[in-house]
């Protein structure tokens, strides 16, 4: 079974809209579908607050998004398949990935849109929609691809394929 996390960097452009269940990041865009979306930081409850018709299919979140979520009074909005605790540097692709992991049956994870794995850039269409604050700071890119290197080497009968735009 292929699973797939959809991030928001440059190659998510580039999806080839396969694989068996498709976790999205954040918001995710309306061209491609997905079968639910992880949303860890809660400046994105702000967005949702303010139109609850940008996220049609069930969530996976953190617990500070489920508290801000509560705190808006708009949590039955949304279908909430699990609420993870946050954990230093991961980032919402890490949480798909490592929720693909923990319940599904995938033996490979195709990435799209993760582009700090293979470039020095943190470029996201979220920063379209929120403050981006991790424009120009490289411990992001380093730490992002260290917790990536670890969940491969925590997870060795999982095949990760990181997608890439073409050259």
């Amino acid at each position: 079974m292929i699973g797939v996390v959809l991030g928001n960097g440059p190659s998510k452009d580039a999806y080839d809209r396969s694989g068996d269940f498709v976790l999205g990041c954040n918001i995710p865009s309306s061209e491609f579908s997905v079968d639910a979306t992880v949303i860890c930081d809660e400046e994105i409850v702000w967005v949702l607050k303010n139109d609850l018709t940008l996220i049609q299919v069930p969530v996976i979140i953190s617990t500070k998004v489920y508290e801000k979520l509560k705190e808006f009074r708009i949590v039955d909005h949304f279908e909430i398949l699990d609420v993870f605790k946050p954990k230093e540097w991961y980032n919402a692709a890490h949480y798909a990935a490592e929720f693909l992991i923990k319940n599904t049956d995938c033996t490979d994870i195709h990435l799209w849109g993760c582009d700090s794995i293979f470039e020095n850039t943190v470029s996201s269409t979220t920063g379209k929609l929120i403050q981006q604050t991790t424009v120009g700071d490289t411990r992001f890119i380093k730490n992002w691809r260290r917790v990536w290197n670890e969940m491969h080497i925590a997870n060795p009968s999982v095949h990760f394929v990181a997608m890439r735009m073409p050259k």
